[in-house]
C-alpha cells in the first residue's frame, strides 16, 4: 500500500493579519499560507498580475519577499523562536511568471547555537522546476528578548509564540 505523502503536512496558523508576505486581511500582499512536515515549511501561491515587473514576469523583489517569508516561517516554526532576517542572497534561476502556481520550499541547513541559524529557500514553478534559491541568516529571539525591541505589541506577541509552540 503506498502511503499519502500529502498527509504529513499540517497547516500552519497565521500569524500577522497585515504582514505583507503571510497577512490574509492585508489588501495588497501575497496571502502566503503555510504547512510543515516537521522538517521544511512549504507554501504555494499564484502570484498577480499587480507584482510583475518585466512583461509577465514576476518583479525580482517579490520572488525575495516570498523566499524570505519562507524561510523565515521556516526557522520560526521549526526553532520555535522569533527571528529577524540578518542577511540573505538568492540566485535567480529562472524566469517566474505571473499566473503561474509556485512553490515555495523552507528548511534549517544549520542552527549554530541558541541566537543563529543558517537557512535555505527555494522556489520552483509548476513544473517543478528550481527557479530561485536563497540562503539566509537568521537572528533568533525567545520571546522575553523579542519583546524588548519593541517590535510588536505584547499582546500580538503573546498570540504569536502561542500560535506556533502549539504545532
Amino acid at each position: 500500500m503506498t502511503k499519502n505523502i500529502e498527509a504529513i503536512w499540517k497547516q500552519l496558523p497565521n500569524l500577522d493579519k497585515d504582514c505583507f508576505g503571510c497577512g490574509l486581511e492585508n489588501h495588497s500582499g501575497l496571502h502566503m499560507t503555510f504547512e510543515t512536515n516537521g522538517e521544511q515549511i512549504r507554501s504555494k501561491i499564484t502570484v498577480p498580475p499587480q507584482f510583475r515587473g518585466w512583461s509577465k514576469l514576476v518583479h525580482g523583489g517579490v520572488i525575495s519577499t516570498i523566499l524570505d517569508e519562507t524561510m523565515s516561517w521556516a526557522v520560526i516554526f521549526l526553532s520555535k523562536k522569533l527571528v529577524l532576517t540578518k542577511q540573505m542572497t538568492i540566485q535567480f534561476r529562472r524566469p517566474v511568471y505571473v499566473g503561474s502556481t509556485l512553490s515555495a520550499i523552507g528548511y534549517i541547513k544549520e542552527k549554530t547555537g541558541e541566537r543563529k541559524a543558517i537557512v535555505k529557500g527555494e522556489l520552483f514553478d509548476d513544473e517543478g522546476k528550481l527557479c530561485a534559491s536563497s540562503e539566509g541568516e537568521f537572528v533568533l529571539y525567545a520571546k522575553e528578548q523579542f519583546a524588548r525591541l519593541g517590535i510588536i505589541p505584547e499582546k500580538d506577541l503573546q498570540a504569536m509564540v502561542a500560535s506556533f509552540e502549539d504545532v
